[in-house]
C-alpha cells in the first residue's frame, strides 16, 4: 500500500514574547506547533544555533522533521520550519536529514503555504564506502557506542554549546532502518522535554518522567555488543550483503512483539486443541 506522500509545512518564529506560527498550510495544527517548538527550550544567554534538525512524532498520526536557526531581529529570534509527514511515509525513509535537505526553506514567507509531497521514491540505499568514511573521519567511539545504546532501547544526552549537525547526521547513517525511523534525534536542543533519543545541547538535565539517558562518558564506555561489532566488520570487511541485513535488522521492540505474537499463538492452539481431544 502507498503511503500518504503529502508533506505539510509552516514557519514559526520563537522569542522573549513567545512562539507563533507565521506561516502554514492549510489544516496544519498550529497550536501542536507552537507546544513542540516552545519545549524545544529556551535559550541560554550568549548560545547561537546557526543551523540544527530535529524530529519528534506530531499528534497521533504524523512525524515533524524541524530546521531551527537564528533569525536577525530584535529579542534574539529563532526560527523553526516544521515539515510535517505521516507516520507510514516516515517508516519508509527514517532519515530527517534527508528529508529536510529535499526542501529548501524560505524563512521570509508568511501567510499561506503550499502543501509539499514526497515523490514516489525511497532513499538511496547506503553503502559500505559511506560507512566507512563516517567512522573513519568522525568520532568513532562516540558514534558506534551512541549506535549500539540507541540499538539498545537508551536514550542519550551529549553536552555542546553548539549544533552538532554533522555528528548526528553520522549517528542516524549508522542506525538500522527500523531503529531510524523509531528514534527522535536532535542535533541542538536547549531541553530534554521532547525526548530524544540522541539530543546535544548546552548544559541539558533529564526531563521530569522520562528514561533516563546515558551521558556521553557512559557511551563512549558503553559494552561493544552484536550489533556495533557486527556493524564494523562488515564495514572494515566490505561485506555488502552483510551490512545489508545488518541495516534491515528488526528492532528491539519488533522482537518483543514477534515473541509476543509467537506465544500468544501457541497458548491459542494449546486451547483449541484442548477442546477438540
Amino acid at each position: 500500500m502507498t503511503p500518504d506522500l503529502r508533506v505539510q509545512q509552516a514557519l514559526a518564529t520563537a522569542d522573549a514574547r513567545g512562539v507563533r506560527v507565521v506561516a502554514s498550510t492549510p489544516e496544519f495544527d498550529t497550536a501542536e506547533a507552537e507546544r513542540v517548538a516552545s519545549l524545544f527550550g529556551a535559550r541560554p544567554a550568549g548560545v547561537r544555533c546557526p543551523g540544527a534538525h530535529f524530529a519528534c512524532p506530531f499528534g497521533a498520526k504524523h512525524v515533524a522533521v524541524v530546521r531551527v536557526e537564528d533569525r536577525p531581529g530584535s529579542g534574539d529570534p529563532l526560527a523553526f520550519r516544521f515539515l510535517l509527514l505521516a507516520r507510514d511515509l516516515y517508516a519508509h525513509l527514517g532519515d530527517p536529514f534527508a528529508i529536510s535537505d529535499r526542501y529548501p526553506v524560505d524563512w521570509a514567507a508568511t501567510g499561506p503555504l503550499p502543501e509539499l509531497a514526497w515523490p514516489l521514491e525511497v532513499l538511496p540505499e547506503r553503502t559500505v564506502e559511506q560507512l566507512d568514511a563516517v567512522l573513519k573521519h568522525g568520532d568513532g567511539p562516540l558514534l558506534l557506542g551512541a549506535a549500539q545504546a540507541i540499538v539498545d532501547g537508551n536514550r542519550v544526552i551529549v553536552h555542546r554549546d553548539a549544533p552538532q549537525d554533522q555528528l548526528v547526521r553520522d549517528l542516524w547513517q549508522l542506525l538500522p532502518d527500523r531503529t531510524r525511523a523509531e528514534r527522535w534525534p536532535a542535533s541542538f536542543a536547549f531541553s530534554d522535554e521532547l525526548g530524544f533519543h540522541f539530543v546535544a545541547g548546552p548544559g541539558l538535565t533529564a526531563a521530569t518522567g522520562l528514561a533516563k539517558p546515558l551521558t556521553e562518558e557512559a557511551v563512549r564506555d558503553y559494552p561493544s555488543s552484536n550489533y556495533e561489532l557486527n556493524l564494523q566488520i562488515a564495514i572494515e570487511s566490505g561485506d555488502r550483503a552483510a551490512l545489508r541485513r545488518l541495516l534491515a535488522r528488526r528492532t528491539l521492540d519488533d522482537t518483543i512483539r514477534l515473541a509476543l505474537y509467537i506465544v500468544g499463538f501457541s497458548l491459542l492452539v494449546a486451547i483449541l486443541f484442548r477442546f477438540v481431544l
